[in-house]
């Protein structure tokens, strides 16, 4: 790759918001709001708790490798979840609260994390950067905490889903090599 920059944070900043926004509308039908960018001192440790998370958590985690590498976890509150899970299956949200549904919602956390993280790639690669996505992890539980990656930028990014937080958490670095 030749006279290509790497994105710099405001680029990476509207291709994530615009991946969000547009996939909790067309896949969710919900609307989603951008918060805002937290300060790299805000993102170490728990950024989603002081953004107003609480327990239980549940996490969408997809990875993109190639020119560009990195990992995004989205994180949201089980409600949440459920309501999302709701607005795209048809149930309500206390169906998918439901022991007997916790699988449906853990698809429909992978689903979105592999459909956010996909547009957002996209953006990447036509910014000149190619990169593929990897398969998508959902994990659910409480005191959730992700460290740093060696090498890698950490950005943390606010949104409000039907007045719940959704926080996305982006590790990226450029393949040099």
């Amino acid at each position: 790759m030749q006279d290509t920059t790497f994105p710099d944070i405001e680029t990476l900043t509207k291709l994530l918001e615009n991946a969000m926004l547009r996939v909790m509308q067309t896949t969710a039908h919900m609307n989603a709001k951008f918060i805002r960018r937290l300060a790299p001192e805000e993102s170490s440790g728990t950024p989603f708790y002081k953004a107003g998370s609480q327990d239980p958590l549940i996490v969408g985690s997809i990875g993109f490798t190639g020119e560009a590498n990195g990992m995004v976890y989205l994180y949201m509150e089980m409600e949440l979840a459920a309501q999302i899970a709701a607005g795209i299956t048809g149930m309500t949200p206390a169906e998918m609260l439901h022991a007997d549904n916790h699988d449906i919602v853990k698809d429909v956390v992978g689903e979105i994390s592999n459909m956010t993280v996909g547009t957002f790639k996209n953006g990447i690669c036509d910014l000149g950067f190619q990169c593929k996505v990897t398969l998508p992890t959902v994990l659910r539980g409480s005191q959730l905490q992700v460290e740093t990656v060696s090498g890698a930028q950490r950005w943390t990014f606010a949104f409000e889903v039907m007045g719940r937080p959704l926080i996305a958490d982006l590790f990226i670095q450029e393949d040099k090599g």
